[in-house]
Formats: C-alpha cells, structure tokens, sequence
C-alpha cells in the first residue's frame, strides 16, 4: 500500500470548532518526533476508542510539499483494497 497524505499545514477546526494552526515546522517536528518503537500509530476506521482492532500500522512519518505522509505497514488486505478502490474518502491525523 502506498504512503498516505494524511495532513498539511494551516488552520483546521477541531470536532468541538475551535481553529488550531500548524506550521511547516509543526510538520517537521511532528516527523522528527514520531517512534514507532515508542507507540506505533494504529491506522483505524473512524475515531475508535483505544481498545479497537487496527487495519495496519504507520512505520514511519514524512514531509513534503504536500504535508505528512504516513507510510502504512501490516495492513489487511481487504482493508487495503477498500482504501485503494476510494471507499474511505477522508483521512484524519
């Protein structure tokens, strides 16, 4: 499975409203940060409490042009699939 854009810099609103900005620096320091040897990030259906199987696993974070790209690891291939065929149009961080 390819890498996933998954954010980009500028302001965006929180589920509650409130507008919260991130910068290019933000972004990087959001990739410098990221260990998945500390806490591998689950890639999940929605916004599921802690306890909910994960479909794969972001091994690594990267900047571009675009913003973050998540690269996806011991992803389910059905899963794969649903994403690959446009069944999951929104990405959230």
């Amino acid at each position: 499975m390819k890498a996933l854009h998954i954010f980009k810099a500028g302001t965006h609103r929180t589920i509650s409203g409130d507008a919260v900005t991130f910068s290019e620096a933000d972004l990087a320091a959001t990739v410098a940060a990221y260990d998945p040897a500390v806490h591998e990030a689950p890639i999940c259906v929605g916004h599921p409490k802690h306890d909910h199987p994960a479909h794969g696993w972001v091994s690594r974070l990267d900047k571009s042009d675009i913003g973050l790209t998540a690269s996806p690891a011991q992803v389910d291939p059905k899963f794969a699939e649903q994403v690959e065929a446009g069944r999951f149009k929104k990405l959230s961080a």
